[in-house]
Formats: structure tokens, C-alpha cells, sequence
């Protein structure tokens, strides 16, 4: 979609973006859960490894009704973080100071993913789209839950042991 006329064309390509986020986060997950030592924190990554599957699910559902198909733009929005786990992997870390990275790089996504569902659910909103505006809204219930979790770990678990490591 080269032009955005209307605010329909707007949310067609931000939906299409999202799409293009998640399979790329959801590469980027295997990344996160081969690289975690904390055994909590890799169950997080695996567990919103699946909801991911089910996010995409869900955008795939939306584009069919929009007459959408997957765009060939990549997300440099999650492209950049996903890079910039990659650079830091490359860094020594004691296993501590990785998870508690880890835990960032994830965090930084999920309160990207935060922003993108929370303005298309607005946007569907305003457009009067029910069933896409609920389907939003359950992927963004998920991102803030799984933004949650993963800040109970960093509190509860990570963030003191890599400190100690001082």
C-alpha cells in the first residue's frame, strides 16, 4: 500500500506492520530462550513464544477480513531491538547480567508491541470494527501481562543476583 488516504488505510498498514513484528519477535524469542539462564525467565519466553503464535493467529484473521495480505516491509521497529540483542550477546556476561539483558531487550518489544496494539485498538474503535477491535484487545492484554511477568522476574529473581555480581 503505497498511499494513506483514509484512516482505513492507515490502520491496514499499522495491522500489517504488527504482522511483520510478531513473526519477526517470534523469531527472536528462540534467540531469548536459548540465551536465558534463569529457568523462570525461559519459561516466560517459551510461554509468550505460544501466545505469539496466537497473536499472529489473531492479525491473520483481521487482514482476511480487511482483504489484507502479509506485507514484504520488515518491522525496523523490532528489526533494531532484535539487532541490538545481538550485539549485546556478543559481549561477555556473567549468566545474571545476560538474563537481567534479556529481561530489557524483551521488555523494550513488548512495550513497543504495547504502543502499536493500543493505537490500532483505538483506531478499530473510532472505525466502528467490533470484532477486529476485540481481537486487538486480547493481544494487548497479553503484551501488558507478559510485560508484567517479566518485570516480577526482573524484581523477584534477576535483577538482585546480577547486582551481587558487582
Amino acid at each position: 500500500m503505497n498511499q494513506l488516504k483514509t484512516m482505513r488505510d492507515l490502520l491496514a498498514h499499522d495491522i500489517q506492520m504488527m504482522y511483520s513484528a510478531e513473526t519477526q519477535a517470534l523469531e527472536g524469542l528462540t534467540t531469548l530462550v536459548e540465551s536465558a539462564t534463569e529457568p523462570q525467565l525461559k519459561a516466560a519466553f517459551k510461554k509468550h513464544g505460544t501466545e505469539t503464535q496466537r497473536q499472529i493467529a489473531r492479525l491473520e484473521e483481521i487482514m482476511t477480513a480487511m482483504d489484507l495480505k502479509p506485507s514484504r516491509e520488515v518491522c525496523s521497529g523490532i528489526q533494531g531491538m532484535l539487532a541490538d540483542v545481538e550485539k549485546l550477546l556478543r559481549k561477555e556476561a556473567t549468566p545474571q547480567v545476560l538474563d537481567a539483558m534479556l529481561i530489557a531487550a524483551a521488555q523494550k518489544m513488548e512495550h513497543f508491541e504495547i504502543a502499536c496494539y493500543g493505537t490500532a485498538v483505538r483506531m478499530t474503535e473510532d472505525l466502528g470494527m467490533t470484532q477486529a477491535c476485540e481481537l486487538l484487545r486480547q493481544t494487548l492484554e497479553e503484551e501488558k501481562r507478559t510485560d508484567e511477568i517479566l518485570n516480577e522476574i526482573a524484581i523477584q529473581r534477576v535483577n538482585a543476583k546480577a547486582e551481587a555480581t558487582m
